[in-house]
């Protein structure tokens, strides 16, 4: 019963601290007391040092012998890299999406796209974001790639913290233009379209990154001069 709670408390606290790392809760470049974190999660420091070895083998937190513990830089290699992955795979998810799409998920894409509209409304950052994931999922699911979504889910994480920066300084209403038009080509099965507005979509956060990089220096790590070229 020990070890189960001791597992238990490990993996809680590691979706805890990569909740608020990817949540930019916790800024890159920020210091990590393990003594706070575990007072603030309730545990002992075994589970939170166990958690950020986690973070550091996926690159989200970085140990320093000086600084110790700190939140990792955004690296412009790992945000490449995921956009890449993420892409390559949604792209063909919404292929299949536009082909095999039925009415209960196409009410669900519709709800998130409402609710996206909302938020811009209220100028509720934090609450377009998570009704964007929640609508890319539901295109996963209606494509029947919901363990695919789950390997988009953990390879974005590196970009999640770039998106959350630059939907302070993207017009929303570009957002939602591209959902409105992907439900569009779902909704007549146009897999052509839907692939076509995919990418475009996915690419607006690349082309903000010079201007992100300009804006938060101290946030990132690497070059992004190659940033706009095609993935």
């Amino acid at each position: 019963m020990q070890q189960v709670k001791a597992l238990l408390a490990g993996e809680r606290a590691y979706r805890t601290i990569r909740k608020k790392i990817v949540s930019m809760e916790f800024a890159p470049n920020e210091a990590i007391a393990e003594s706070h974190l575990a007072a603030s999660m309730g545990v002992s420091r075994t589970p939170v040092r166990e958690a950020l070895s986690r973070l550091e083998a996926e690159g989200l937190v970085d140990f320093r012998s000086r600084a110790g513990t700190i939140v990792a830089p955004i690296r412009i290699d790992a945000v490449r890299s995921a956009q890449f992955v993420r892409e390559k795979l949604e792209v063909s998810i919404i292929e299949e999406a536009a082909a095999r799409n039925t009415k209960r998920f196409r009410f669900k894409v519709r709800q998130a796209i409402e609710e996206q509209r909302f938020a811009i409304e209220q100028a509720d950052i934090a609450m377009f974001f998570a009704s964007d994931e929640r609508m890319h999922q539901s295109f996963a699911e209606m494509a029947g790639r919901s363990l695919v979504w789950s390997v988009i889910s953990d390879a974005k994480k590196h970009m999640d913290r770039v998106r959350l920066l630059s939907l302070e300084k993207i017009d929303l209403n570009l957002l939602l233009k591209d959902h409105d038009e992907l439900f569009k080509a779902i909704e007549s099965h146009d897999t052509a379209r839907a692939r076509t507005v995919m990418e475009q979509h996915l690419r607006r956060v690349m082309g903000q990154i010079d201007e992100l990089m300009a804006t938060y220096p101290e946030y990132f790590e690497g070059s992004a001069e190659a940033e706009n070229e095609a993935v």
